[in-house]
This record gives structure tokens, C-alpha cells and sequence, in this order.
């Protein structure tokens, strides 16, 4: 976990979870690196998606392995999300740490009603991940017309384009922010 330099002075009351969600990974990373840098008295850091190197697996798969459905996309998703809740975020949080997890549950959800799966599987699929103490959404509209394919949404998009008949990577993105600003609490103002 990025910006993990233990303090034992941190006391266990201290402990939160923070979740940045969005469509962009440039915008994601650097809005967890603000907050990380904003806040490290809490000596915290931050827990990023792709953390177990499932994904890598599927940079050097051959192509006779095919392309992964949504389906198969989001739970390798919940596969690295419970990798990193075991061997990341929990052990920090248990050591009264504050960890921030860049992206959490509402982006995988919305690239998952954004490609048509069932809400309730997808709660299914994700009930194990503990609730964040807080949860920001990034939205960041040049966010799809960037070459960037380095975080989840986009590797997402990248993948279903390649199904026949599917949304194109822009569609998929635009529905992917069209569920997140509806799912997401924004903290009230002032």
C-alpha cells in the first residue's frame, strides 16, 4: 500500500476508510495522492485497484483465451478487491490507519449497470467489502478521451468494445458516470 510508513503512536480509534471513485484513473490517482498527502498525520496510504496482479494475467494471456466478459471482469474485480481488504486495508485499518481505496465498490458497481448486470448480483457480489467511512466521487468529464487504460473503468470499456454488439468504450464510459453520480453520496456542503 502506497505511503505505508507505520507509526506506532497512531492510535486504533484513529482508523478510517476512505473510498475515491470514478471513470478516470488519472484523475482517481492523483485526487487519492492529494487526500494521502493531506492527511498523513493519520499515517495512512492508499490501496489501489489491480493490487493481487489478476489483471496482469490478462495482459499476457494468448488470444486463444479469449475476451472476459463483464461478468468475468468483475468478479477478477472482487477477487483483487478481497486481496486487497485481506493484505491491505484491513491490516492497516486494524493498526489505526487511514486507508484510502482508489477505486472501491461504486466504481466496479456502475461499470456493472452501466453494461446491463443485474443490481442485486452485483450487490451479491460485493457484500463482503466493508462500507467507507467516507466515499468521493471524482468525476472528471474529459474522462474516455484520454489513451490512459490503466485503471478498472477503463480496461472495462476497453474489453466490452471487443464483444459484438456491446456499447462502445465512450457509451460505457458515459453510463459508467451517469450510475456513479446517482449512487453516490456527495458529503453536504458547507
Amino acid at each position: 500500500m502506497a505511503g505505508d510508513d507505520g507509526d506506532p503512536r497512531v492510535k486504533a480509534n484513529d482508523s478510517r476508510l476512505i473510498a475515491i471513485d470514478g471513470v478516470s484513473a488519472a484523475a482517481i490517482r492523483d485526487a487519492a495522492r492529494r487526500l494521502a498527502s493531506s492527511t498523513r498525520r493519520r499515517r495512512g496510504g492508499v490501496s489501489s485497484w489491480g493490487a493481487s496482479g489478476i489483471f496482469d494475467e490478462l495482459g499476457v494471456a494468448d488470444a486463444d483465451a479469449g475476451t472476459p466478459s463483464m461478468r468475468t471482469l468483475l468478479l477478477l474485480y472482487a477477487a483483487d478487491l478481497a486481496f486487497r481488504l485481506r493484505w491491505e486495508i484491513g491490516p492497516a485499518l486494524e493498526e489505526g490507519r487511514l486507508v484510502i481505496a482508489a477505486p472501491y465498490v461504486a466504481t466496479a458497481v456502475a461499470v456493472g449497470r452501466a453494461a446491463g448486470l443485474d443490481a442485486a448480483w452485483l450487490a451479491d457480489l460485493f457484500h463482503f467489502a466493508p462500507p467507507a467511512a467516507e466515499q468521493h466521487l471524482i468525476d472528471s468529464p474529459s474522462a474516455g478521451h484520454s489513451p490512459d487504460h490503466e485503471g478498472f473503468v477503463e480496461l472495462a470499456c476497453l474489453h466490452a468494445e471487443k464483444h459484438q454488439g456491446g456499447p462502445t468504450r465512450l457509451e460505457l464510459m458515459d453510463r459508467t458516470r451517469r450510475h456513479l453520480s446517482a449512487s453516490v453520496r456527495r458529503p453536504a456542503a458547507g
